[in-house]
């Protein structure tokens, strides 16, 4: 079934939901007949399946079910901001492995990579976050922060559970399957200073595997350690 996206408020049983335009190619790509069924997401929790109707060039949907999904618990990622396209391909693991929160921080390191994230690539970013919700079957897609520097990211209300990608940590702590924010450098990772000011805040370094992993490749081995923990603790395997 193709999934389309769009903005939150408007998915209602018996209403012909517009599709947006950025979504309109996608499915002149796989037209199907009008009534063809398809699934919507407004990525914050409601889920809708529809009838495909087209008029013309444009594409509307018009609900005939919706339901509403409970919100995940929060697992905030912090990672720092290199390298935009490998950002991109870690945004799109991010979404897949449940992610409530992306923040791009602004470290020393980052600084210095001349292709590294800004401000201008968060709507790019945030798209990328929608496509990956389309694909992966979800529900709700990540915030996506603007970058912004350690001081700024500590000073936020983030969960009591914390973990450092850090290879020269302990293994996985037991539990995790409540709320969680993680911390990634970027390439050559977090400096002295900025550790231990993470250390300081309350966060546990955590190896993630036996090598030392690209900035991108630590984000999904850390979310899926986290979702195994949850698993374990939910299930009580």
């Amino acid at each position: 079934m193709i999934t389309v996206v769009v903005a939150p408020g408007h998915l209602a049983a018996g209403v012909a939901v517009p599709v947006p335009e950025e979504e309109v190619h996608h499915l002149r790509v796989r037209r199907g007949a009008a009534t063809d069924p398809v699934r919507v997401v407004d990525g914050r929790g409601t889920v809708a399946t529809g009838a495909l109707e087209w008029q013309g060039k444009d594409a509307a949907v018009r609900v005939e079910h919706t339901e509403q999904v409970p919100a995940p618990v929060p697992l905030v990622v912090a990672v720092g901001a290199g390298d935009r396209e490998r950002f991109l391909a870690l945004i799109e693991k991010a979404t897949e492995l449940g992610a409530t929160l992306v923040v791009p921080l602004a470290t020393e390191r980052a600084a210095s990579v001349a292709t590294g994230v800004r401000a201008s690539h968060r709507p790019r970013l945030s798209r990328r976050a929608l496509e990956a919700l389309k694909q992966c079957g979800g529900a709700w897609v990540p915030e996506v922060a603007p970058p912004e520097d350690l001081t700024h990211f500590l000073a936020r209300p983030l969960p009591a559970a914390r973990w450092l990608a850090d290879q020269g940590g302990s293994d996985v702590p037991k539990g995790g399957a409540g709320p969680l924010a993680l911390a990634v450098g970027p390439e050559g990772g977090f400096t002295t200073e900025e550790r231990d000011r993470l250390v300081a805040a309350g966060f546990t370094p955590v190896r993630f595997g036996p090598n030392i992993l690209r900035f991108d490749t630590a984000v999904t081995a850390a979310l899926t350690a986290a979702w195994l923990a949850r698993q374990r603790e939910t299930h009580g395997r």
